[in-house]
């Protein structure tokens, strides 16, 4: 009698499970003592058989057509070959209707029979009540660790695993070279530099990727092994980073680990980077400030930097409205940017549209004027040094946190380490990439064509503050 063999194992972290290469060396060994000559091994490896599993069983699907009449199907028991009732009534069916035999757990049916379909079909039900089992005990798991803030699924980068003794995941701790990377890469994207340069410098200096990955000496790595600017970006949008318990792709909760940056920082980073209004240049670098920024005044088109013989210029690549010399522009719209951010208050300017942020300011401004009081009543004698000394903690605290709430909003992140009496000096020291980006989310600028005369009027330069952006 011709033999085909099924083996399949799901995902088993505790090692329960027999192995596909165990159940299909027991299989044998129940052909050779009933003579039966294996013909085939079918293998799934690292699939489930519930009706929860998501992965297709392409071994399983094949019985259908490897099976003759005649055969024998040999599994190791009855939930290797499935664990849903549904898919059991259907490889019953195929089994009576071509005359297979099927053999687990030592003993062999023939479901042509009531009394062996009976007893084939309880223990498809009960390797269904195990599956729901099973489901219902990870379920369970996953929901108190979410509630307590316990890590839970992969280990993130920049974090190693901590266990007890039985294997069970406990922590996530911090792993110093991983968190490193992690914070250089943070800051230099903060400060304006960009994905792709980041990216270029990791691999030139022999930095490993999450997979472990990283460029030999005479660039002999597959160059899809190396850094590129979506997982980087993918890496350090994590919320994880920051201490933050994720469920189902949303932060639930803070998580129980320590935070590799802080929560300020990551949601600077959130502003930064998944801003769908906020311009990304692809290519080689930028060389001028308001390349595709900049509108043309005439027909709305975006201008383009283009050069001739002597220099640079902004041109409408539509109807070729306006023609302006960035030697011209860009000063004086530097100008304009770098006088209004040396004037703002970052933490309250922009919240006309912002109930949340207008009532942020108000408490901000409650809690600055009664810090005012008590540092007068100190002043006056009403109040001893130590008394004040305790006062001042605790309303520096409370101011600390609302300062950071209102931080988070995208406009704040985009100015708050430019602006200030220093603006022009902060200004200076950005990368071109920066520039834009400040620009784009601060201004709306449209140029119109020249008039007489030299130099630039600023009336033909209309700058439109978004956000409500006043002073």
């Amino acid at each position: 009698m011709r033999a085909i063999i099924y083996t399949r194992v799901s995902a088993d972290q505790a090692g329960n499970q027999r192995s596909v290469t165990e159940q299909e060396k027991e299989c044998r060994a129940v052909c050779e003592r009933n003579g039966w000559k294996v013909a085939q091994v079918l293998t799934d490896n690292d699939i489930g058989a519930s009706r929860h599993s998501r992965k297709d069983r392409p071994a399983y699907n094949t019985l259908d057509a490897v099976l003759n009449p005649g055969d024998v199907l040999v599994t190791w028991e009855a939930s290797r070959a499935q664990r849903d009732l549904r898919a059991y009534v259907d490889l019953r069916d195929l089994c009576a209707k071509r005359g297979v035999l099927w053999s687990y757990s030592g003993r062999t049916y023939d479901l042509t029979e009531g009394g062996d379909r009976f007893g084939t079909g309880l223990d498809a039900l009960l390797a269904e009540r195990e599956a729901e089992q099973i489901r219902e005990r990870v379920l369970r798991a996953m929901k108190a660790n979410k509630e307590a803030g316990r890590p839970h699924g992969r280990t993130p980068y920049g974090y190693k695993a901590e266990r007890n003794d039985a294997g069970d995941l406990q922590s996530w701790v911090i792993r110093q070279d991983q968190a490193d990377v992690i914070r250089g890469v943070v800051d230099r994207v903060l400060s304006g530099e960009s994905m792709r340069s980041v990216c270029r410098d990791l691999d030139s200096r022999g930095v490993p990727t999450p997979g472990g990955r990283q460029e030999k000496p005479g660039g002999e790595e597959d160059r899809r092994g190396l850094w590129n600017s979506s997982t980087l970006r993918r890496l350090i949008l994590n919320p994880t980073l920051a201490g933050k318990r994720v469920h189902a792709g949303k932060v639930v909760g803070d998580g129980t680990w320590a935070p590799i940056i802080s929560e300020g920082t990551h949601y600077r980073l959130v502003a930064l980077l998944t801003d769908e209004s906020r311009l990304t240049h692809r290519g080689t670098r930028p060389a001028s400030l308001l390349s595709g920024i900049a509108l043309c005044g005439v027909c709305g088109a975006r201008l383009a930097s283009k050069r001739s013989r002597r220099e640079s210029y902004y041109s409408c690549p539509v109807r070729h409205c306006v023609a302006r010399t960035v030697r011209l522009v860009d000063p004086y719209v530097e100008s304009v940017l770098i006088q209004w951010l040396e004037g703002v208050d970052v933490l309250t300017f922009a919240v006309e549209d912002d109930p949340d942020a207008q009532n942020a300011v108000q408490e901000l401004a409650e809690l600055r004027a009664r810090l005012d009081e008590f540092a007068d009543a100190a002043a006056d004698g009403q109040m001893s040094p130590d008394a004040l000394g305790k006062v001042e903690a605790k309303l520096n605290k409370k101011i600390a946190a609302v300062e950071e709430r209102l931080s988070k909003r995208p406009v704040a992140a985009a100015v708050t380490d430019v602006a200030g009496p220093d603006a022009e000096k902060h200004w200076a020291g950005l990368e071109i990439e920066r520039k834009r980006q400040v620009v784009h989310e601060l201004m709306d600028v449209r140029i119109d064509p020249a008039t007489s005369g030299p130099g630039v009027k600023p009336e033909a330069i209309r700058i439109v503050w978004r956000f409500a952006a006043k002073r």
